[in-house]
């Protein structure tokens, strides 16, 4: 099968205030972010250890040293870790692991965006080992599926994604209101960054004024601190660039495409539509960060 350049699925926005440029406003918003990212990582994991209570001493290890640089190498030991993981969840009840899914992946999730956080960061590492410990175990569990979709298998995992260190960064067109009295930027009197009082009202879709939920504490007509910025309220996309610092740090790489020319055998693209096709790039140790596509994807049908 002739080889076919990789095709990426991504995010390039994030909902809420455009973060700082530069700065140290920006490395304020960074480490902030990046320090309750890391918390809940850890609280999300630490759940899933008391969910499993005595069994945790049980569990499969994750591989140390995190980084290995032989393909070969580190495939012997996702299959090592594989195996020791389908005699681990067999013996968990289903019950128990449909309690822990919802903890893991939110921890996982949560490293992932800690390191996008704070990867010039001294918290760096400790971000990676959350990403390695958190989707070691969510791949042992729940496994990690590989899809067929327009004539190319796709895989979402997190922690492939984690290690390809770009990012998006889109060229808009926009028009922006104050967050405080709604009127363009450029036309109210509203300080960007300072904190006025503003009072709730919900327009015709339900939606509070003061954090666009429906359903929220914040009583209508009552007054509550908002801190001025600009809201993005009509965007257009002109252009999106692959950038290794994206100003939105989660305008990531959400999917990409596996080169099949390396997989060799057409079975692999039947297991993917059963839905048996795992990615096991998760259960060892990585090939470090790269800024390209990963050549090599560990994948095994069951």
């Amino acid at each position: 099968m002739a080889s076919e350049p990789a095709r990426f699925r991504g995010a390039i926005m994030e909902v809420g205030p455009i973060p700082p440029s530069g700065g140290p406003f920006r490395k304020r918003y960074l480490d902030r972010n990046g320090r309750e990212s890391l918390r809940v990582a850890e609280e999300e994991y630490a759940t899933v250890r008391e969910l499993l209570g005595s069994r945790a001493a049980s569990m499969p290890m994750v591989h140390a040293p995190l980084v290995g640089s032989s393909f070969e190498v580190r495939r012997a030991i996702q299959n090592k870790k594989r195996s020791a993981w389908n005699t681990f969840r067999n013996a968990i009840d289903s019950a128990t692991r449909d309690e822990i899914e919802p903890h893991i992946r939110r921890s996982e999730s949560a490293a992932v965006a800690a390191l996008n956080y704070l990867e010039d960061h001294e918290l760096a590492d400790v971000a990676h080992n959350a990403i390695h410990r958190s989707a070691f175990i969510r791949r042992g569990l729940f496994g990690c599926p590989i899809t067929l979709r327009d004539d190319a298998l796709w895989t979402e995992c997190a922690f492939e994604m984690s290690h390809i260190r770009l990012g998006l960064s889109a060229g808009l067109l926009s028009e922006f209101e104050c967050s405080v009295c709604g009127q363009p930027v450029e036309d109210c009197d509203h300080t960007m960054g300072e904190t006025y009082d503003k009072v709730v009202v919900q327009d015709e879709a339900g939606k509070c004024s003061h954090c666009g939920s429906t359903d929220c504490e914040h009583a209508v007509g009552a007054v509550y601190p908002i801190r001025a910025y600009a809201d993005a309220r009509i965007v257009r996309t002109h252009e999106v660039s692959i950038v290794n610092r994206p100003r939105y740090p989660q305008s990531r790489f959400t999917a990409v495409t596996i080169e099949q020319s390396q997989l060799g055998d057409a079975r692999f693209r039947v297991a993917a539509q059963l839905g048996r096709l795992n990615c096991d790039q998760c259960l060892g140790p990585c090939g470090g960060f790269s800024v390209a596509p990963p050549q090599n994807t560990g994948v095994t049908a069951r």
